[in-house]
């Protein structure tokens, strides 16, 4: 119960975004700090393109017809999480396998996906193809986002101004 529309146990919830750049900032979070990601922490990461196997029933929250049940854009962006559980369990509980919201770390407005089943790995659909974050990627972030991607230095790489 640590993401946004986690369901409880045994249930569980896959988040996905519409657009890399968007996973990626949904992945920093608030954790940019000063506009900085280390390059060593998206060398470690990874992205996985995939398809959903089947046409789904998803609940769209981007919708304006969702104002009429008492959605807003804030569900996207309430912390902490206990409103927006609360929404994907009822909406799981009408039958819903999933919602569209908006993501929260990306200002221009990219649609998320959560999607409802059973906890842990969906076994029966494609792993999809996971990708490296790509040079080209990188470029996105840093022009169309601000974000610098540098390398941690080294300690022999600093020097300490002593203030005394």
């Amino acid at each position: 119960m640590h993401g946004r529309f986690d369901l409880p146990a045994p249930c569980g919830t896959c988040y996905l975004a519409c657009d890399p750049l968007a996973a990626l900032l949904e992945l920093f979070g608030a954790d940019r700090l000063g506009g900085l990601v280390s390059a060593e922490f998206l060398a470690q990461r990874r992205l996985r393109e995939l398809r959903i196997p089947r046409d789904l029933t998803a609940a769209d929250l981007t919708s304006r017809r969702a104002a009429g049940f008492g959605i807003t854009s804030e569900i996207g962006t309430i912390v902490p999480y206990e409103e927006p559980q609360a929404w994907a369990a009822s909406l799981h509980g009408a039958g819903f396998e999933g919602l569209v919201y908006w993501l929260r770390h990306d200002p221009s407005g990219v649609e998320g996906w959560a999607l409802f089943g059973p906890a842990g790995e969906r076994k029966h659909w494609r792993r999809g193809r996971e990708v490296p974050i790509s040079g080209a990627l990188v470029r996105r972030l840093q022009r169309e986002c601000g974000i610098v991607v540098a390398r941690i230095p080294q300690a022999a790489e600093l020097t300490v101004l002593d203030d005394a």
